[in-house]
């Protein structure tokens, strides 16, 4: 079988240096390649390299018109407003049309399209698997993106939670729908060999983008309540800096309280939501506590998540939660909050999960988790056995090439 991943022209794809999606497609693809022939599609210029001997292979594509309505987009937006560009240079319809010309000259069995069901009509006469990690199907033009779902062989959901809004979204469509988890690798993500937890200090760890979106402001809040507890606590933040566009987060959601995220934006759609958090951070008086890390490595990143105590993950708007599986592969106990995908990811035995935007809740299950170090440890346990058995890369390829077979043979 001959499988190509098309992946977000934004992304980054190829080690060393990968963002949450492209390590999602790059480790996905080197698990399908144990049985099939997977090329992935970037676009020229993308950064990385494959290692010797990969299985993988790599094609290019390159559109001059998307780089055209992005330049224009940012360089003179008060024009470009008005004429839509941005979201024309968010479409990549260029990258989509170079990309089937690449397929018309060396077909396949299986397309694999990441989000884009725009590009649907563009690949039309492929048998293509839309995989959704977010929720915007369900949050646009609905007889847009029907007539679009035609060309479409299989929806690929990310969690239940975005199943069911398609679902509920496209009642009528007729194709493949399989819930298709995201992996970790769980040999890497792992206990620390030797404890590696400080008994005087609580470590309290968050992964993610800092985003209104993520709920950062409401940790910061809860956190102030935790210190008042354990005054030795510790907060580390790992993620990359800047609040995602308005358009599309407030524009699209009709959840009340991300729409009340809008407070964190300018008119303009601009926003200083990560000098807001420093000002927090300040104002509280726990800059000796609260560290901001930005983006690190995956290697350094597992030792954080050895270290920590409890992580949590305190988002309004979240398909999977990718840092609550990592989190269980290294048997660290875990707090969330109830919404999205996370409604399937934390179960009790694991953490706790509590209402989004309630920072006396979040910072309750916080402390009860720190408290009770027996019951913190059984959690941990049984997060590990959970994401062994039900997060790796090994179980997301399996069911994937399921899925993939299933198109063939109809």
């Amino acid at each position: 079988m001959k499988v190509a991943y098309v992946t977000q022209p934004h992304d980054a794809v190829l080690p060393p240096r990968q963002n949450s999606i492209g390590l999602i497609v790059y480790n996905t693809a080197m698990e399908v390649a144990s049985a099939a022939q997977v090329t992935l599609y970037l676009r020229r210029g993308a950064s990385g390299s494959l290692a010797q001997g990969s299985p993988l292979r790599v094609a290019h594509a390159h559109s001059l018109s998307d780089r055209i309505f992005q330049s224009l987009a940012r360089r003179v937006p008060h024009w470009a407003r008005p004429q839509a560009l941005a979201d024309r240079a968010d479409a990549y319809l260029g990258w989509a049309d170079a990309v089937a010309e690449r397929l018309r000259r060396a077909p396949v069995d299986v397309v694999h399209v990441m989000n884009y069901w725009g590009w649907s009509q563009r690949l039309r006469g492929q048998r293509l698997v839309l995989e959704m990690q977010s929720e915007w199907l369900s949050q646009m033009n609905r007889e847009a993106v029907a007539a679009q779902l035609r060309a479409v062989h299989a929806v690929v959901a990310v969690s239940g939670h975005v199943e069911r809004l398609f679902r509920a979204a496209f009642p009528e469509y007729r194709g493949v729908v399989c819930v298709v988890p995201n992996g970790v690798d769980t040999d890497q993500f792992c206990p620390a060999p030797q404890p590696a937890r400080d008994p005087d200090c609580q470590r309290l760890l968050y992964v993610g983008r800092v985003s209104p979106e993520k709920g950062v402001h409401t940790l910061l809040e809860a956190f102030k309540i935790v210190v008042a507890r354990f005054p030795q606590a510790r907060l580390d933040l790992v993620g990359g800096r800047g609040a995602m566009p308005m358009r599309l987060l407030v524009g699209l959601s009709d959840d009340p309280l991300v729409s009340a995220l809008a407070r964190f934006y300018a008119p303009d759609g601009s926003s200083d939501y990560p000098e807001r958090l420093d000002a927090m951070v300040r104002e509280a008086g726990l800059s000796d506590r609260v560290t901001f890390h930005s983006y690190l490595p995956h290697k350094e990143l597992i030792a954080y998540y050895q270290r920590a105590d409890l992580v949590v993950n305190p988002s309004l708007s979240e398909t999977f939660g990718i840092s609550i599986a990592e989190a269980m592969a290294c048997g660290v106990p875990v707090v969330g909050t109830r919404v999205g995908g996370m409604l399937d990811t934390i179960v009790d035995d694991v953490g706790r999960a509590v209402p989004a935007e309630d920072p006396a809740s979040l910072a309750h299950a916080m402390c009860e988790i720190l408290d009770n170090r027996e019951m913190a440890q059984s959690m941990g346990q049984a997060g590990r056995l959970r994401a062994v058995t039900q997060f790796t890369w090994k179980a997301r390829a399996s069911k994937l090439l399921d899925v993939y077979r299933r198109v063939c043979n109809t």
